[in-house]
């Protein structure tokens, strides 16, 4: 997203000022986060993530513009805005549709792997829609899913796994919460110490993830950057169109096949925009 400004013509310190917080595992601050980012006033904020940064945005920024990166969330079924096409309100953005794209990595996954029959699904509260959906598609292919569910605060992901493990799970089908995603490496290493592979959105390729499927998150905050652009320029958030992610990534991590002693079938292989080796 920095890059982007960047590229948009904005330099840090002398004409834009870009205060950021990560919350890591400390999703219990998130409130005071928000309000924290209220006090210093900005002209917009960027709520990326789960449906619950923006809700916290929207309750402490009043009428300030919000650009949203919505990542396991429908903003139209939550009444963020009125519609894709005119949000109304001070919300506009950019949005996944994360339900389809959970069901094609199942697929996508028994297509690499086809030996598998029993797959871990790791959900919570936010994706519970992808799970249903995962549920659906699994029945067609003959796989058996075991559902982990992480709740509370702080994720547990070693005792989901070690629970997936038990329950004779083949691979892990990581579902795309935004509170899983600062917490991507601790779940990768967890699913690794049982041997289990995982399947996820792009941004899990790097950390380990055997196989990740889905929109470029990139490419999201990209926009993210230019929404922001537009509305500083004068634009007003209630009538610009959110815009539905296009650019989807197929990676395929080939070091982590190898570590895991796993074959990747080439009918995936050769579909991949990316393989890391």
């Amino acid at each position: 997203m920095g890059r982007r400004f960047r590229e948009l013509g904005y330099i840090e310190g002398k004409n834009f000022v870009l205060e950021s917080r990560g919350l890591g595992e400390h999703r219990d601050k998130l409130a005071e986060t928000a309000a924290e980012l209220a006090r210093a006033k900005p002209d917009v904020a960027i709520a990326a993530g789960s449906e619950s940064v923006l809700r916290a945005l929207r309750q402490t920024m009043g009428t300030t513009p919000i650009v949203m990166v919505a990542v396991d969330y429908d903003p139209v079924e939550k009444n963020y805005i009125a519609g894709l096409a005119r949000p109304g309100g001070n919300i506009t953005g950019v949005y996944l549709r994360q339900v389809e794209s959970a069901a094609k990595r199942l697929e996508l996954l028994k297509e690499a792997l086809p030996h598998v029959t029993r797959v871990a699904a790791l959900f919570d509260h936010a994706t519970r829609d992808q799970f249903r959906a995962a549920e659906e598609v699994a029945a067609k292919l003959g796989v058996e899913l075991v559902p982990q569910e992480l709740r509370g605060i702080t994720y547990d992901f070693p005792a989901a796994l070690a629970a997936a493990a038990s329950a004779k799970a083949q691979a892990v089908l990581a579902l795309s919460s935004g509170a899983f995603f600062p917490l991507r490496d601790r779940l990768i290493s967890a699913a690794h110490s049982h041997r289990l592979p995982v399947i996820a959105n792009p941004n899990y390729a790097e950390a380990g993830a055997l196989v990740a499927f889905g929109a470029s998150f990139s490419h999201m905050y990209a926009r993210a950057a230019e929404y922001a652009d537009r509305i500083l320029k004068g634009a007003k958030p209630a009538e610009i169109p959110v815009e539905q992610a296009s650019q989807y990534d197929l990676i395929v991590n080939l070091k982590t096949a190898k570590a895991l002693g796993l074959t990747i079938s080439q009918r995936v292989l050769v579909r991949a925009t990316r393989v890391i080796e």
